[in-house]
């Protein structure tokens, strides 16, 4: 399990890292193109908005998966052991819940609406823009399903240990 989150971990940043980059060329040429050459690029800002976009789903997956994401831990902090797993398990099932009603059902109707939109300045349908919704859905589940097999093995050897 750590082989498959350390694998989607370092895709996932690397895609971040590059998404970033193009996002820092794409704005500076922007500034250069406004205030240089008196002449505004309407691509480049539309490339720009659809980029954060794209770069805030993914690292938000990737935050879910690496569990830094902002949570209380008022409540988490007072259960330990087995209602710890418990609670832990149901936090997880619940952020399941969510990323499935959230972005994949709602992610899969976006796309089919995105279908019949166009962008005006890349000439592109807007559903290659919205199928991050579906896609990060799906990363932030797989992450919560490795998030819970990591509880539950925690627990086991925290158990195991205190038998010996």
């Amino acid at each position: 399990m750590e082989k498959i989150r350390s694998v989607m971990d370092k895709a996932l940043a690397a895609i971040c890292a590059l998404l970033l980059a193009f996002m820092t060329v794409l704005a500076t040429y922007q500034v250069i193109t406004r205030y240089v050459f008196k002449a505004p690029s309407t691509m480049s800002e539309d490339m720009l908005s659809y980029s954060f976009v794209w770069v805030s789903l993914l690292g938000a997956a990737l935050v879910f998966g690496q569990k830094n994401h902002m949570r209380l831990s008022l409540l988490s902090d007072k259960f330990k052991g087995a209602s710890g797993l418990v609670l832990s398990i149901f936090t997880e099932l619940l952020i399941i819940a969510i990323a499935v009603i959230v972005f994949l059902v709602g992610g899969i109707d976006f796309v089919g609406v995105g279908a019949l939109q166009a962008s005006p300045t890349l000439n592109i349908t807007m559903d290659f823009v919205y199928a991050i919704l579906p896609l990060s859905g799906i990363l932030i589940i797989i992450y919560n399903v490795l998030n819970i097999i990591q509880s539950i093995q925690k627990f086991n050897d925290s158990e195991k240990e205190e038998l010996q």
